[in-house]
């Protein structure tokens, strides 16, 4: 009996060591007992044919491919992901050429692209509205109000609402401006939305005339463009861009007025904008207007917008537009003057305010004389074959909404 016991444990041992599992010691009646279960369970793994329960064997297998298979699926879902990624940036930046930033300029992430010769934010590139415009529909009901930034462009907005809405001056109880003046090109409300509106639509872009949609040339709808001496239009985007969150542009005046000069400000060259429309002024649903003109007569320049827009006004009228939209009145506006883009985050709430002065000539100011020379220099370059002309001074001057 002892030697078959022994001969037992023997071949359980050999079993054991084939299998890779230690054998079961019992060194002591209690210690067998305890050891009885294990061995058990030992017994029921590995004592079929061969060595293996199938369910366990079928179960460890469906683990390994489920395992597989989603690490297999995930792998290519990311690579997918990616790949659609990156097929839809490079169609956003087909025909964009990103420009260097100089980032100690900038208290925020800045990013430029060159698009047809001018420079566009990442912000508005990225957005995909430059691949949705060539399919917008301009209607012949649609007025549009169009500027290089910064020269004048609210001021506008706000005469042409006031002649299309029965002359009623706007206050905190009406929609914001861009509301009720969507921006063409921009993120917010977006294009979508503005395509959707019904009836006549007031539209407001800093877009160049080269890249408005096509649809423009053959809709009749109406342009009023606006412009102003550079000079005073320099200063004002520097303001402007150190208001932005979005900017937050830190570096000196001086370092700005050269960024101007070399055309590597959002919307220039300055001069390419505002001569491609300057040539196109004779076309019957094109105004030109400058805004110095506009400020030093405001009556007479308001009569002639309105015949532009074939709206009827008396002299009472156009006195009631020229004192609602003053610079005094349009600061104290809430509907216009864009404070609410301090709540917003929009704007920094000690950079200043978006409708900032009352006057033209304010270049001088700030300007050095080795400034001033850059300048002229840069003006008589770009208007030599042109007979544009800007007024750079004007005294006593009263308005001033950028």
């Amino acid at each position: 009996m002892i030697r078959l016991v022994s001969s037992g444990l023997c071949g359980c041992t050999k079993y054991f060591k084939h299998q890779k599992i230690l054998p079961v010691s019992y060194s002591s009646p209690a210690h067998y007992q305890n050891k009885l279960f294990y061995g058990v369970n030992i017994w029921r793994h590995y004592g079929t044919s061969n060595g293996q329960d199938p369910s366990m064997k079928r179960y460890r297998n469906y683990k390994r491919i489920f395992s597989i298979s989603l690490f297999t699926g995930t792998f290519i879902l990311a690579w997918y992901l990616k790949k659609l990624k990156g097929e839809k940036l490079r169609t956003l930046l087909e025909d964009f050429t990103r420009l260097p930033v100089d980032e100690s300029l900038f208290g925020a992430e800045v990013s430029l692209y060159r698009h047809k010769g001018y420079v566009f934010p990442g912000q508005l590139v990225m957005s995909g509205v430059f691949k949705e415009l060539p399919d917008f529909q301009f209607r012949s009901s649609d007025i549009i109000v169009a500027s290089y930034p910064k020269c004048g462009t609210t001021w506008m907005q706000e005469i042409v609402y006031m002649l299309t809405h029965n002359f009623e001056k706007t206050g905190a109880a009406n929609e914001v401006l861009e509301t009720r003046f969507p921006y063409l090109e921009y993120p917010y409300p977006g294009i979508k939305s503005v395509a959707a509106k019904s009836g006549p639509r007031l539209i407001k872009t800093h877009l160049p005339l080269a890249l408005l949609p096509h649809s423009f040339d053959n809709s009749n709808a109406k342009l009023i463009y606006i412009t102003r001496n550079p000079r005073d239009a320099a200063v004002s985007y520097f303001h402007f861009m150190k208001l932005l969150t979005a900017c937050s542009y830190q570096g000196s005046l001086s370092a700005f007025f050269k960024m101007f000069l070399s055309d590597m400000v959002m919307y220039s060259p300055f001069f390419d904008h505002v001569l491609g429309y300057w040539k196109q002024r004779e076309q019957s649903n094109i105004l030109f207007v400058k805004y110095e003109d506009l400020l030093k007569d405001p009556v007479n320049i308001i009569k002639k917008i309105a015949e532009f827009l074939e709206v009827e006004v008396c002299d009472a009228d156009v006195e009631h537009i020229a004192h609602s939209t003053s610079f005094k009145s349009m600061s104290a506006n809430a509907s216009v003057n864009y404070e609410h883009w301090k709540d917003l985050g929009f704007a920094h709430k000690d950079k200043g305010k978006f409708l900032r002065k009352g006057k033209v000539g304010d270049w001088q100011n700030h300007m050095t004389e080795a400034e001033v020379a850059a300048f002229e220099e840069w003006e008589k370059k770009h208007l030599a074959n042109s007979d544009l002309t800007f007024t750079f001074t004007l005294p006593e001057a009263e308005i001033d909404v950028a």
